[in-house]
Formats: structure tokens, sequence, C-alpha cells
């Protein structure tokens, strides 16, 4: 599992987050969107509630414990 604050690159992070419920933080250019529980995701977008994020445009943090 990821450390509290750990950006999430490959799939395998994507995978564990979305299988275990662990919430992230978005961010756009070091700025903050949001927060959620990741839905479903692939090789170019993350689904959080329902909106796709770029995983090239947006950052993805772990949370858990949020």
């Amino acid at each position: 599992m990821l450390a509290f604050g750990s950006e999430l690159i490959q799939d395998s992070h994507f995978r564990q987050h979305l299988e275990h419920h662990i919430p992230v933080q978005v961010y756009r250019k070091g700025v903050y969107t949001g927060i959620g529980r990741i839905t479903g995701y692939d090789a170019d977008f993350v689904e959080i509630g329902g909106t796709l994020y770029s995983r090239i445009a947006f950052t993805f943090i772990s949370r858990p414990g949020y």
C-alpha cells in the first residue's frame, strides 16, 4: 500500500485504490481539485465520482484514512 501523500503513477497504484476504496486527492498544476474514490481507470483517464480526469493533466495523491 502506498503511504499517505504518495503519488499514484502506475496502474497497480490505481487498481489498489479502486479495489480497497482508498480516497485520492486530485490536483491540476499543483492546485487542489477535489477528493474521492476511484470508480474506474484506464491508461489515459481516472474516473472519480462520475468525472473523468486525464492521467497526464492531473496528479493523484493517496489519502488513506479520509
